[in-house]
């Protein structure tokens, strides 16, 4: 069974958006193995790289659809997107520093945010999108 399973109540009902949920969670389920497993720094740092390019290309393409589609709750969702980056920055660059970083509350932290965030604003947005008839 996988550290954090995608389920039906994360989807938010625009399919590119889902897809990209879906690979977050595959890189949280990664990084989970990754700690579970023992593997060495350098695998944990690819996974944490690819995670952080992961988190800023998709939310670029989120916030670009919010402000097409004039998302009246964009500053508040921009908030909470800069809000992870910059925690995984942190984490990234603690681990290239030589600290150890990646713990179960580290992976908690990730799995809460990505859920919380995913059941909450995002599915917010995907409402909106619905309501004014977008599908992406």
């Amino acid at each position: 069974m996988a550290y954090m399973e995608w389920t039906q109540d994360l989807a938010v009902g625009q399919p590119q958006i889902d897809e990209e949920h879906r690979s977050l969670v595959a890189a949280v389920n990664d990084l989970h193995a990754a700690l579970d497993q023992g593997r060495d720094r350098q695998e944990i740092e690819r996974i944490l790289v690819f995670l952080r390019g992961y988190v800023v290309r998709h939310f670029e393409q989120e916030e670009t659809l919010m402000i097409r589609h004039r998302f009246p709750g964009a500053p508040g969702h921009f908030a909470a997107h800069a809000e992870l980056v910059l925690r995984v920055s942190d984490l990234l660059a603690a681990l290239r520093s030589g600290r150890e970083v990646l713990t179960e509350a580290v992976l908690a932290f990730l799995g809460t945010w990505l859920r919380e965030h995913f059941q909450g604003q995002d599915q917010v947005f995907g409402d909106y999108l619905r309501a004014k008839g977008v599908v992406d």
